[in-house]
């Protein structure tokens, strides 16, 4: 009885040969769920990346809007102000002619009292002249 046979090396490789065979299938769908698991992640990640990148894009949007809300608003209350403002200055304009014209008639009306004065002044002289 010889151990190296031909059918014994054939059995020998077969069962060889089905040991692989069975390693193989579990192994190869054991590293293909490993790759599958790989791409899902990076599908994931890249998934998550586009939604924050959008995310940060619309908050980017949100706040475009909001500073270009505040800066209408800044732009109205300025314009409401320097109405104001012009209407003041008008008003104190106004205001500076009215007291200009109040103070010529004052001193129109002084000029003219003080020529009254001198005018009795000269009556009171001649009708009780001094005494020495």
């Amino acid at each position: 009885m010889e151990i190296i046979t031909p059918s014994n090396i054939t059995f020998a490789l077969g069962v060889i040969a089905m040991m692989f065979a069975v390693y193989h299938s579990f192994r190869n769908p054991q590293i293909n769920s490993e790759k599958e698991q790989i791409r899902i992640e990076e599908d994931i990640k890249d998934k998550a990346s586009i939604l924050s990148q959008k995310e940060v894009e619309n908050k980017a949007l949100v706040l475009e809007k909001q500073f270009q809300w505040y800066m209408d608003a800044n732009n109205q209350k300025f314009a409401d102000f320097s109405e104001r403002l012009e209407k003041a200055f008008l008003m104190a304009s106004n205001h500076t002619h009215t007291v200009d014209v109040k103070v010529d008639k004052l001193i129109e009306s002084t000029s003219v009292l003080g020529l009254s004065v001198e005018k009795l002044k000269t009556v009171i002289e001649e009708r009780f002249p001094k005494q020495k």
